[in-house]
C-alpha cells in the first residue's frame, strides 16, 4: 500500500473529482455549495436522482465507420 489517499469526489457531480472549485475549501467536506445541497431536502433529492440516472447509464456503443 502507498499510503495515498484517494481524490475526493464531488457529491454534486458524479464521477468528477472535487476540483476545489469554492475560496478557502479543502474538499466536499467543508465546501459550501456542498453544504447547501444536502442541508436542502428537494435538491438533495434531486442530486439522488441524478447520480442514480448516471450510474443507470450505459456506455455510449462504438459507431461502426
Amino acid at each position: 500500500m502507498n499510503g495515498r489517499r484517494p481524490d475526493a469526489r464531488c457529491p454534486l457531480r458524479p464521477e468528477e473529482p472535487c476540483t476545489l472549485c469554492q475560496l478557502d475549501v479543502t474538499g466536499p467536506q467543508d465546501c459550501p455549495l456542498v453544504y447547501l445541497v444536502m442541508t436542502d431536502d428537494e435538491l438533495r433529492a434531486g442530486t439522488h436522482r441524478s447520480r442514480l440516472d448516471f450510474a443507470n447509464r450505459r456506455p455510449a456503443e462504438p459507431i461502426d465507420r
